[in-house]
């Protein structure tokens, strides 16, 4: 049997839908049996018609020699350490909410972060307004107020942080990274919260500089865990209708190696420093300036992309192999919520962990049966909430983000992986985006793979000298857990 072992480069990166899988008994046999110390397995397999399903593998007496479709786990090779998984809270997530009773809320939200649900441990919030906002607004509208005296959260008090609240009953250690969509209308050349620049002078990026500084203490004073914060959300653009700002990649060094991580260590502020969130797959227009800076490089923990940046993270993890990257958000699509754009976002997770990327946000978590934003776009979520039936519907991407977060835990590696995968055709572009492996901290092996094909794909799994055959069926997401392998 000739083994490849997955490679990730560039050429990787393919466009092949949806299938994997791997193996299982039901969840109480498997349970009982890894409570009697025996080797267990565990898979739940994912399609349009059957979601979330417990399916059965053929457990082989050996592992074999040489079979046509195999994959063979290798934990002793360990990749990048697995933060988690999660979403943004955003305004509009937390009104749709409303119309549930206590109970039916409570449902939905343990879907997305109780450990029977997605466990998602690591989500992003808005430093005030965004694109899926109730309207404009920032935490210091003051002209002139490079003080920050009138900064205030009074808003976020209402809606945002009793959403990370109610979270946070399901998910007591969830993390919270904040980002900007724009800064205090009266710091950009145009003064409006939507096009222009971001001004560059000294009195205005100390200022903003403490509105950093104030944002993380006081949403730490409310008990949130806010541990990290990006300077702008997607600086190259400002060409929309909701809160943009434009920065250069220079110009974002410049504050956050003179103005930003001095302010917070002066204030005593421990939090993370990232960059983000880049949606430039060119390293020179964001990320070198900042990491390639000696002085900037190391305050930063890691780099945040999306969209197109997420083409730049192979290319980051070799040029700065010691930082890390956050997937920040997933496309956002127009509402459809269709099963090729959730078997896409599955494809893509995997890519995304196969570059090293340390962490996956999605990006509406829930929205309201019309998906509109407040400036009039549709787009996907999670959970859609019909606010008059009180039904909550669970979207394709829902299933494609609970395969993730649902079994590999925080702390969790990604581990070597090698294939042999005869009757696929282009093998290793297939493998880099359709199977990830991983060590959970508890030793569980974890096999993340689908099956984009129209036909059912036979593949044996292997791992510690044991072996199973699964039938992966038609376009799948499939997660397969190994205990005592």
């Amino acid at each position: 049997m000739t083994i490849h072992h997955i490679c990730l480069s560039r050429a990787g990166l393919f466009s092949f839908l949806a299938c994997a899988v791997a193996f299982g008994f039901a969840q109480n046999a498997s349970s009982q049996a890894q409570a009697a110390g025996a080797p267990s397995i565990r898979w739940v397999c994912t399609t349009q018609a059957e979601p979330w399903k417990e399916m059965p593998a053929t457990v082989l007496p050996v592992a074999p020699s040489a079979v046509s479709n195999g994959v063979a786990l290798d934990p002793k090779t360990v990749y990048q350490t697995i933060d988690g998984f999660g979403g943004c809270f955003n305004e509009l997530g937390w009104t749709a909410l409303q119309p549930l009773d206590d109970a039916q809320r409570a449902t939905a939200l343990k879907a997305l972060f109780d450990a029977g649900g997605c466990n998602f441990n690591l989500c992003r919030a808005p430093i005030g307004a965004n694109d899926f906002a109730l309207e404009w607004y920032s935490l210091d509208e003051t002209p002139g107020d490079f003080a920050m005296t009138n900064f205030s959260i009074e808003r976020d008090r209402k809606i945002l942080i009793p959403f990370m609240k109610a979270a946070m009953q399901y998910q007591p250690k969830l993390a919270v990274w904040g980002v900007p969509w724009c800064p205090p209308s009266w710091m950009k050349d145009n003064n409006a919260y939507k096009g222009g620049k971001m001004k560059t002078d000294a009195q205005t990026l100390a200022a903003y500089a403490i509105y950093f500084s104030k944002y993380v203490r006081a949403y730490r004073k409310e008990g949130i865990n806010l541990y990290a914060v990006h300077p702008q959300n997607e600086p190259i653009y400002n060409n929309n209708v909701y809160p943009q700002c434009v920065w250069s990649g220079q110009d974002i060094n410049t504050f956050l190696r003179d103005y930003l991580v001095p302010r917070l260590k002066k204030d005593n502020v421990d939090a993370q420093v990232w960059l983000g969130t880049i949606v430039s797959s060119k390293l020179a227009d964001y990320t070198d300036p900042a990491l390639g800076d000696p002085v900037t490089a190391p305050a930063i923990s890691g780099v945040g992309y999306q969209y197109g940046g997420q083409d730049a993270m192979l290319a980051t993890h070799e040029k700065y192999p010691a930082k890390k990257m956050l997937q920040t958000e997933t496309e956002c699509y127009n509402g459809a919520n269709s099963w090729d754009e959730g078997a896409t976002t599955f494809r893509k997770i995997i890519e995304d962990m196969n570059h090293f990327a340390n962490g996956y946000n999605f990006w509406n978590m829930i929205l309201s049966e019309k998906s509109t934003s407040t400036w009039g776009w549709k787009q996907n979520s999670l959970l859609k909430i019909d606010g008059q039936s009180k039904q909550i519907i669970y979207n394709p991407e829902f299933y494609a983000m609970k395969h993730f977060g649902h079994f590999v835990m925080p702390g969790a590696v990604r581990i070597g992986l090698a294939q042999s995968l005869g009757t696929v055709r282009n093998a290793e572009q297939f493998a880099a985006q359709s199977l990830a492996a991983f060590r959970n901290p508890s030793g569980e092996l974890v096999l993340i793979l689908r099956n984009p094909n129209a036909g059912v794909l036979p593949l044996t799994v292997e791992a510690g000298g044991r072996a199973a055959r699964l039938e992966l069926p038609a376009h799948s997401m499939n997660s397969v857990v190994l205990a005592g392998w």
